[in-house]
């Protein structure tokens, strides 16, 4: 300002202070008047161009950067402003052209360095940003921000192991930096450490405070780690710092929802009050764990009308329409989910387990083989191929059983089937069910270990039917498949309660399973049967449940077997050895079922009102078991007035009996 009055010069001045007080406006005004008289003064036209960029006239600043250029050509201050005032403008490679020049003049300036190297990045030019940032470094070593942005360029190029060691490079600079916290936290997470990424998360809010956006990523850590509870309250930790945040409050509650907590999601829900679109999705997902399927229906449609493309949804929405048996308006959701989503595997098994409900086999049974992509498949990972139903002849197929010991029973007759196609069948079973696995003719038979018998191929057992491509042949006709073992048989026959009608009852399965809720039924509602003259009920349950028998009904009564029962692995086939010694077995929908349906024994099955699929709809009989006769809810969740026509039909069959 040497050369301008000392006038201008005082203008300027206030200008400079009004820039760096970040008053803009009046920065401007100063500028200008200054400008107005002097428009070649190249300190007051970059500081115009500096004030504009700060108020977002980003188009007249790079007029005004260019305009100093022109009086003073070069100058690596201006050329940096310039490019990064171009980057606002997303014209990242003009920045780049800026950055350069600059450089020309400064080789080794940091900053510079720095800001070409985001540059780079914007315009996905990865590993020039990477050597970028390498530059900045060496020119300044301590650099904390290059190594923090050298990280996630390493972590995005899937350079695992050099991002963290750029992050830890900024931490042992700066403890407590906490952005390359966060970030090491997050690339800690996708190399499946999850212990040390809640580590991370915690050293971040030491140094942060309360930051809700750390919460919520801890949270997502402790998730993965297996933490249910403890993600849990770290997500609550989030809302309550930032409660007007939707992502955080959706953590939240589908933190809830996976702990089994309905009830407590919804309420969340509620007390928050965000009404969004993407909120009623979650508040569907809630309605539905309560049974309560109509107004889950209409969240979900709610959610649809600001989301109409998200197959997730609409295989939601079918969920829900075929639990209150609208099944055409549900198979239409899942092929719009699909239609939406070809890769929609949640949606794919859904259709799937609907055709087969509604007997559709052909249909369903090709679908049915994403239930290898749903959360909680139980897989055997084996070095050996999948076998694609090829000739067998010199190979050895090992099929695998999979999900709960019911699903085993129930797919295991189609191993003979495979054996058809030559070679050798070894069929894996859960141990429990060995012994009467080995009772089926033309396979052979180990138990699950660690360690897999040698073959060739495998197969898991439930995908038999997609890869025979049986359609309709549920193999009815081979029941029985299995048989009770005779001497066993005979030694359990004295060591059962008398009675002119014996009828081994199971009430409860596997609780830790989530279809349990709605197939369980109280041992209480069994106590229509225990009236009927002559009857003597006899426990075939297994561990889970057997508590109830301390609290039953007055003038209920229900006879337990001797201890060995239960125990043992050959404890299934005295299970089969008993039912062979009664008269009828009437249980839920579990493994006692399926092993009655499988040894031919008269069954009763209590069954809710839109059970699993394999019962199908309005039947009550089943091609998979022709033995067995199915008695389904009349009204959702009302067991009594099912276990009145229970006894009922046993009063029936007894009188038939009689005659």
């Amino acid at each position: 300002m040497n050369k301008a009055p000392p006038n201008l010069q005082m203008t300027f001045g206030r200008a400079v202070a009004a820039y760096q007080a970040g008053r803009l406006a009046e920065a401007e005004q100063q500028c200008r008047l200054v400008l107005a008289a002097m428009p070649k003064l190249f300190d007051a036209r970059f500081l115009m161009a500096l004030v504009q960029s700060g108020l977002g006239q980003d188009r007249q600043a790079i007029e005004n950067f260019d305009r100093a250029l022109a009086i003073r050509p070069g100058i690596p201050d201006v050329l940096n402003a310039k490019a990064a005032t171009l980057q606002k403008l997303k014209r990242f490679a003009d920045a780049v052209e800026s950055y350069d020049r600059a450089l020309a003049a400064n080789p080794r300036h940091a900053e510079i360095l720095y800001n070409r190297a985001t540059a780079l990045d914007a315009l996905g030019r990865t590993e020039e940003a990477i050597a970028g940032y390498d530059r900045a470094i060496a020119a300044k070593p301590d650099f904390v921000e290059a190594f923090n942005n050298r990280g996630i360029l390493l972590q995005t190029a899937g350079r695992a192991e050099e991002a963290l060691a750029s992050y830890d490079r900024a931490l042992a600079l700066v403890p407590g930096h906490v952005a390359a916290l966060q970030n090491r936290g997050r690339l800690l997470r996708e190399m499946k450490r999850p212990e040390a990424a809640v580590a991370s998360y915690d050293r971040a809010l030491a140094s942060a405070g309360n930051r809700a956006d750390i919460w919520n990523s801890r949270g997502i850590a402790l998730q993965d780690f297996g933490r249910a509870e403890d993600a849990l309250a770290s997500f609550e930790r989030a809302v309550a710092a930032s409660p007007a945040e939707p992502a955080f409050l959706a953590n939240k509650v589908k933190a809830e929802l996976s702990l089994g907590r309905p009830a407590d999601a919804l309420r969340s829900l509620d007390r928050a009050g965000i009404a969004l679109p993407e909120m009623e999705a979650i508040r569907g997902n809630a309605l539905y764990e309560l049974d309560r399927f109509a107004e889950a229906i209409e969240s979900y449609d709610r959610a649809l009308t600001a989301r109409p493309d998200s197959a997730d949804i609409w295989g939601d929405r079918a969920n829900a329409l075929r639990e209150i048996r609208r099944f055409d308006e549900a198979m239409a959701s899942y092929d719009r989910a699909i239609a939406l989503d070809p890769a929609a595997d949640t949606a794919r098994y859904g259709r799937a387990t609907l055709n087969l409900f509604l007997a559709s086999y052909a249909e369903g049974w090709p679908d049915f083989e994403k239930r290898r992509a749903m959360p909680g498949w139980r897989g055997r990972e084996l070095p050996t191929p999948v076998w694609d139903g090829s000739d067998l002849a010199g190979r050895t197929l090992l099929l695998h059983a999979e999900q709960g010991l019911g699903d085993t029973i129930q797919f295991i007759r189609f191993a003979r089937l495979a054996a058809q196609r030559g070679g050798r069948v070894v069929v894996e079973v859960p141990e429990p069910l060995r012994e009467l696995a080995a009772t089926m003719p033309g396979i052979e038979v180990v138990g699950r270990s660690d360690d897999a018998p040698p073959h060739d191929v495998n197969l898991p057992m439930m995908s038999l039917p997609a890869v025979l491509a049986i359609g309709d042949a549920l193999g009815g006709d081979t029941v029985p498949y299995w048989h009770a073992d005779p001497a066993r048989v005979a030694a359990w026959r004295p060591r059962l309660p008398a009675g002119a009608f014996r009828i081994g009852i199971a009430w409860q399965g596997n609780p830790r399973a989530k279809v349990d809720r709605v197939r369980s039924v109280p041992l209480r509602a069994f106590a229509p049967l225990s009236k009927l003259p002559g009857v003597t009920l006899v426990s075939l349950q297994r561990n889970d449940g057997l508590d109830q028998l301390a609290d039953l009904p007055a003038g209920m009564r229900v006879e337990t077997l001797p201890e060995e029962f239960t125990a043992g692995p050959g404890s299934f086939m005295d299970t089969a050895a008993v039912m062979m010694n009664l008269d009828l077995v009437v249980s839920i929908d579990s493994a006692v079922s399926h092993l009655a349906g499988a040894l031919g024994r008269p069954l009763f099955v209590a069954l809710k009102q839109v059970p699993e699929w394999r019962w199908m709809a309005d039947r009550e009989d089943t091609p998979w078991y022709p033995s067995a006769r199915l008695f389904r809810q009349a009204r959702m969740g009302d067991w009594d007035e099912s276990f009145e026509r229970i006894a009922a039909a046993v009063a029936a069959r007894m009188q038939q009996g009689a005659r």
